[in-house]
């Protein structure tokens, strides 16, 4: 009986994945809109009453997909975070941990751009405690890496919390740019472009 239950909850949990998966490339494709949750479950091969058991509707299915994309990314710079290495050298790491993981996820990308203002809001009002908190979390971490960079007289002594919401526009504008020229060229690449003009600007001098 034991058995049965966990081959269940895996078939279940392997489900979920592929919805998410299919979920992922049409929004990016086509929009929010005009996807329909039959297109869904045809792209995850699944019977369309099957996405009804993990999600309520299509837009519990899109938010489902930005907030699990987000713990993915805090979880590997976390866990990349967690080294002994200097605060700045951390801060290099985790500029190439976000590009490397835009670049691999450019679906997840485009859908977050193509957001329509409508969903925006709503987006802020039903995920206001989970995925606004999983983006302030992110802006922590540099925030204190820059203090912990500070107090160590690596970095010039500047207001911590706005260097690291510069660093993140800087990422995310690259991204933009990058998007808008059709993908062309390696954006994880552009991770030694986008530290060097940050560092020059914080590092303090000798």
């Amino acid at each position: 009986m034991l058995k049965v239950m966990n081959r269940r909850k895996l078939r279940q949990k392997n489900h979920a994945a592929q919805i998410l998966e299919a979920g992922e490339k049409l929004f990016a494709k086509k929009g929010f809109y005009p996807t329909t949750m039959e297109e869904v479950a045809r792209a995850a091969g699944l019977a369309k009453g099957t996405i009804y058991l993990h999600f309520d509707d299509k837009r519990d299915l899109f938010f489902s997909i930005i907030e699990k994309k987000l713990d993915i990314l805090l979880e590997k710079i976390e866990k990349e975070m967690r080294n002994d290495e200097f605060p700045s050298q951390r801060i290099k790491l985790a500029i190439g941990i976000h590009l490397r993981f835009l670049e691999e996820n450019r679906d997840f990308f485009k859908i977050m751009q193509a957001l329509p203002e409508s969903l925006k809001q709503e987006m802020e009002r039903r995920l206001k405690g989970r995925v606004i908190e999983k983006q302030s979390r992110y802006v922590e971490i540099l925030d204190q890496l820059i203090r912990k960079g500070i107090r160590n007289q690596e970095i010039k002594p500047l207001d911590a919390r706005k260097l690291a919401v510069i660093l993140v526009g800087m990422m995310h504008s690259l991204t933009i740019y990058w998007i808008s020229r059709k993908e062309k060229g390696s954006l994880s690449q552009d991770d030694s472009l986008v530290w060097q003009v940050f560092w020059e600007g914080i590092k303090k001098e000798a």
